[in-house]
């Protein structure tokens, strides 16, 4: 129900919506432009590589050959790392026979010479790597120290590889401690030119014109070929598995061990670590030169895109009905999703989570705006029926179990009106204290006999109370539950006197009388100062039975139709036809209500 205040209510509730609409505009502008959705995007854009990967694989013909130097290759040569110079020189030497099409080096290389603890020991590198040059682009990985400087390579091998051939590696992980992105700059400011994965995309002619996303739905599960294994194939002349393995194929160099040279990932990449995605910075290489060899890195869609969806998303706010909210709040990020999957497979990164953010502050906010319009409707009810009618059939009304039309209905209902007698000439000869004693006690009494009966108390007019059955609350019959309620106020009547006569106030005496049938119900009056209340000649029929207690001699008087429907019980007395003011003459009844009558 909504009692209807007129065009000022309307303005000011179009103006709150206006302002609560304006709330989600400023938030989604901040979520657009701020770190706050972040957190979501990358989960929810993890996910999708993953969806991806499992239902749209995007293999690779000619894909990235890791060649990995593990544990077992630690354990196979006895010397240092730094001294294996033999055995880089033989791997090289290899390549030259397989020729790959771009050899990337992402390990350390010596920064200096050992020639002086064994003449020409360097030679084994600079001539593998010279002799490589010949046919192979190479790329050697400038790694970065603890400090986060570059370390520097020495200077023979890089003038053997060619003058460009030296690349940063730099691997930056974002604020979640992932790395997503080919963005050195992320991390470090020191990376001068394209780094190693770039550097060996331009030598395949895919040269990046922009740092991004790496794509990690590209490609099946990374596998690796050991250095050892390599070098193996190399000393029995296996040239068929080298062919195999490397010729025309992009080589990358770098080291898998357990706890070295780790990054997270957004993904499992690795088949050798099928559960794992902290894995080798080297998978996080091929991943990225993958990503650059195919569809290039992913771009990012434009924020003032993002920022026209996150707006649209805010339209849920003007999404009065609740179904219709619930519904839009289920399609939104179901479509966000596939759409931005879609585009994921094209190339493209739509970060969702402010556009949902978005979608769901605007959800929430109008939502809790209903129930707290609910809550004042509520209390406004509880203020209108509040005085009105029982605890329990406010609940109901309340709760929805009884429906009342504020702006009017027609329903059958019993009136009942009750009198003091001769009131009029008693409040002239007594003191105004003494006349509101008796009011306030009587009244109080006659309400909670009214309401005990599911009566609805429509008006006090001095000391006259009008109430009426069966309306807000419907009730099987009305004039069963009036009759109980007239008995009940007889018996009040008695406890009330006996209060009077404590105070030594004259006791009082009332009479009810009760008629049914159909009147216009609702909240009538101004729009400041209105009442719930019955209109119809029911109405003023029950004021004239009441009228006739003071001739009959009953205290109960009601029309015929109200005892036929208790079938004339309960101790009613057919009074016959009755005259009342303006001529008319109704058949009436008279009662002492059994109770009132033994007391």
């Amino acid at each position: 129900m909504e009692l209807k205040l007129g065009g000022l209510k309307l303005e000011n509730n179009k103006v709150r919506i206006g302002l609560g609409f304006g709330l989600c505009l400023l938030v989604t502008i901040v979520l657009t432009f701020s770190h706050l959705s972040e957190s979501l995007s990358r989960k929810i854009l993890d996910r999708q590589f993953a969806y991806l990967r499992d239902h749209y694989p995007h293999p690779i013909s000619n894909d990235v050959v890791i060649v990995g130097i593990d544990e077992a290759t630690f354990k196979t040569f006895k010397e240092p790392y730094e001294l294996w110079h033999p055995h880089f020189g033989k791997f090289l030497q290899a390549m030259t026979r397989t020729k790959p099409s771009v050899l990337g080096i992402d390990v350390a290389l010596p920064e200096h010479s050992y020639d002086f603890l064994i003449p020409k020991y360097d030679q084994n590198i600079a001539q593998g790597l010279l002799a490589l040059k010949s046919q192979t682009p190479i790329v050697l990985g400038q790694m970065l120290d603890e400090n986060g400087n570059f370390r520097s390579v020495y200077a023979p091998f890089i003038d053997a590889s060619g003058a460009d051939a030296l690349a940063p590696v730099v691997v930056c992980s974002e604020t979640d401690g992932v790395a997503r992105r080919a963005d050195p700059n992320q991390c470090t400011v020191n990376a001068q030119g394209e780094t190693l994965t770039e550097a060996m995309a331009a030598h395949l002619g895919k040269k990046q014109t922009s740092r991004g996303l790496v794509d990690f739905a590209v490609g099946d599960d990374l596998t690796y070929i050991p250095f050892q294994k390599v070098l193996e194939w190399a000393d029995q002349g296996d040239e068929e598995q080298l062919q195999h393995a490397f010729s025309g194929k992009p080589v990358l160099v770098g080291m898998i061990l357990p706890f070295e040279d780790r990054v997270n990932l957004p993904v499992v990449l690795a088949a050798w670590e099928p559960e794992n995605r902290h894995l080798s910075t080297v998978v996080w290489q091929a991943q990225a030169l993958r990503s650059m060899l195919t569809n290039g890195l992913l771009k990012d869609s434009n924020p003032n895109f993002v920022l026209v969806l996150s707006l649209l998303a805010t339209l849920l706010w003007f999404a009065r009905l609740h179904w219709l909210r619930f519904v839009s709040l289920v399609i939104l990020p179901i479509s966000l999703l596939i759409y931005s999957t879609w585009l994921l497979r094209h190339a493209v990164h739509l970060p969702v989570g402010g556009i949902l953010f978005s979608g769901l502050f605007a959800f929430a906010m109008r939502s809790i705006y209903e129930l707290v319009l609910k809550e004042r409707e509520n209390k406004q009810l509880r203020g209108i029926f509040g005085n009105y009618v029982s605890a329990e059939a406010l609940r109901a009304l309340m709760a929805g179990g009884v429906q009342s039309s504020l702006e009017g209905e027609r329903k059958r209902v019993c009136i009942l009106f009750a009198d003091i007698h001769n009131f009029g000439a008693r409040s002239e000869s007594s003191s105004p204290q003494e006349v509101v004693v008796v009011l306030n006690e009587y009244f109080s009494e006659m309400a909670v006999a009214i309401h005990q009966h599911d009566g609805t108390v429509s008006k006090f007019v001095g000391d006259s109370i009008m109430a009426c059955f069966g309306a807000p609350q419907a009730l099987e019959c009305p004039e069963k539950n009036a009759l109980e309620a007239a008995q009940e106020m007889l018996l009040s009547v008695r406890q009330v006197n006996a209060r009077l006569k404590e105070r030594g106030i004259a006791p009082i005496e009332i009479g009810i009388g009760l008629h049914v049938g159909d009147v216009v119900i609702g909240h009538i009056g101004s729009e400041s100062r209105h009442e719930y209340t019955a209109i119809g000649e029911v109405v003023s029929i029950a004021a004239k039975l009441e009228e006739l207690t003071k001739t009959l001699g009953y205290p109960v008087v009601c029309s015929k139709a109200v005892a036929e429907s208790v079938e004339l019980s309960g101790g009613l007395t057919d009074l016959g036809n009755q005259p009342m003011k303006g001529d008319a003459v109704l058949s009436v009844c008279g009662w002492y209500p059994p109770l009132f009558a033994a007391n």
